[in-house]
């Protein structure tokens, strides 16, 4: 009888130090249920913080659907969109999300309760989703990528033969931000305290 809590527990991954937005994040040493380990495993229970991108907007009279395209988290938690998808999760968020704002194409980040799988269709195709029941919603705010150009001296070592020797040079750098800083997005759904040192 122990050993389903104890495969649960297997399957759970701790937060760690990732500087997350302020609305999802959890406290350091929080476990946390990854997407992967419950497609594997069928989990419907356990805490989850999940990112993606906007698939389908749906606004019931209590809640809203959002159905999200699964990707990897980066260091700061948005979803990794050049990596493959594994999947796609429904969260249900309380309350009214406005669909043109949490239009599809959007990146989110979710926080809250695993609950029962849930039988859909993506187009023609059966599908069981996986389901979050929303603490939080965290809608990341559109990247803006710049490019800085540094030019500058540097000793270089000149070689092969014939070139050997010593001089000086010209390097030119280029470096891209990849905007992964965290940024005050909107967040509309906000319901519980995580915990003092969070992540």
């Amino acid at each position: 009888m122990k050993s389903i809590p104890i495969l649960f527990s297997s399957l759970l991954v701790l937060a760690g130090c990732a500087s997350y937005p302020e609305q999802v994040r959890v406290a350091d040493e929080a476990a946390l249920v990854s997407f992967p380990a419950t497609m594997k495993a069928g989990l419907t229970q356990g805490p989850a913080r999940w990112s993606g991108v906007i698939a389908k907007v749906q606004n019931n009279s209590q809640n809203t659907r959002l159905e999200i395209v699964y990707f990897p988290s980066g260091t700061h938690g948005r979803p990794l969109v050049e990596k493959d998808t594994e999947g796609r999760f429904v969260a249900y968020a309380k309350g009214f999300l406005d669909p043109v704002v949490y239009q599809s194409g959007k990146q989110v980040t979710v926080l809250g309760q695993l609950a029962p799988f849930e039988a859909g269709k993506v187009d023609q195709y059966q599908y069981n989703y996986p389901v979050i029941e929303a603490s939080a919603v965290y809608l990341w705010p559109k990247q803006q990528e710049t490019t800085r150009v540094d030019v500058e001296p540097w000793p270089l070592w000149r070689g092969p033969y014939p070139y050997w020797g010593y001089g000086s040079g010209i390097r030119i750098r280029t470096t891209i931000p990849t905007g992964e800083t965290p940024t005050q997005g909107p967040a509309h759904v906000q319901h519980q305290d995580q915990g003092s040192q969070q992540r």
